[in-house]
């Protein structure tokens, strides 16, 4: 869901007290450059950069994290990666001192990625919005890692919309959860509002785990809303039913493509991407990303029997709440 945390939803998460992170798709450096600069321009505040080690090959990705490396911020960016990056895309960022988070679906795949250098892990449950890793119930994967990589801090992933959704996750052991679909109806997302409208009227039977939005993305299942493309007995024709526009530059979108619906988006918006967690029940109006985060950080601190202001929670980037909105 990268295209809807932008830098004002990750500024605004930053501001609140989270670790707001800015979704990156095959973005090249000067794009980046850019994005962190705006964000940085918006906050003072720890937020981070994710990318996507899948979509793009080793030497791509590599100048990515460099690009985030050599960005200039007054509090730089740590880097997070959905899915596991090889070797070579982490040591740049721990040579220079970065936090490198690593999302993970398995425990197999949370080892190798502290063996390659991970600082923190974000583990996905199947009840994420987006793409997924993992079939297994979040709680169920936090307390497995827990067990298996004590000393690592563990972010929970998939379902938390809510402060008892967060209070479950940390009573399970997370030391910080990821928020995504709880942010969709922030005030500052740039998610388009025909979507907005769509998951606040959602409930999580309206969810569906898809492989029907693979143009861009490959091979990577997802759970999205319901639609007519998820719902059709054969996949519709790739037909061109939208555009969206990226740094000023318009692009077509076909029936299936992975992009998410921004207010930059136009067309047929009902049967794009709608990704979408089981967490949407909790998703019931817009409202200031400020007023998310204490929800889910004051759900977090009861989880763990702690106030809401203590700084072993409130601490970036490991935070109860580190927004990825998408």
């Amino acid at each position: 869901m990268g295209g809807i945390a932008g830098p004002r939803l990750v500024a605004a998460v930053a501001e609140a007290g989270g670790a707001g992170i800015v979704g990156l798709y095959k973005h090249p450096p000067q794009e980046i450059t850019a994005l962190i600069a705006e964000t940085a321009g918006l906050t003072g505040r720890a937020f981070g950069i994710n990318l996507v080690p899948e979509v793009v090959s080793e030497a791509v990705l590599v100048d990515q994290v460099r690009a985030v490396l050599a960005a200039p911020a007054e509090t730089p960016p740590f880097v997070s990666f959905y899915g596991l990056p090889p070797r070579a895309a982490i040591t740049p960022a721990r040579d220079v001192g970065r936090e490198v988070i690593v999302q993970i679906g398995s425990v197999f795949d949370a080892v190798e990625a502290v063996n390659r250098g991970a600082t923190q892990l974000i583990i996905q449950g199947h009840e994420a919005g987006g793409h997924h890793l993992s079939r297994r119930p979040m709680a169920d994967l936090v307390a497995a890692l827990v067990e298996r990589l004590p000393a690592v801090p563990v972010i929970a992933a998939g379902g938390i919309s809510s402060g008892e959704a967060a209070a479950a996750a940390a009573a399970a052991g997370a030391d910080a959860v990821l928020a995504g679909t709880a942010f969709i109806c922030a005030s500052e997302s740039a998610a388009h509002d025909v979507y907005r409208a769509k998951v606040m009227a959602a409930c999580s039977a309206d969810t569906v785990v898809s492989d029907r939005f693979e143009i861009g993305w490959p091979g990577r299942p997802h759970r999205v809303l319901r639609n007519a493309v998820t719902e059709a007995a054969v996949p519709p024709e790739p037909a061109f039913i939208g555009r969206t526009v990226l740094f000023g530059r318009p692009y077509p979108v076909p029936r299936g493509s992975a992009a998410v619906p921004t207010i930059h988006s136009s067309g047929r918006i009902e049967e794009m991407a709608l990704y979408c967690g089981t967490g949407c029940d909790a998703v019931t109006r817009i409202e200031p990303a400020a007023a998310i985060v204490a929800r889910l950080a004051t759900g977090f601190a009861a989880g763990r029997n702690v106030s809401a202001t203590d700084p072993t929670v409130t601490a970036a980037p490991v935070t109860p709440v580190t927004a990825r909105a998408g």
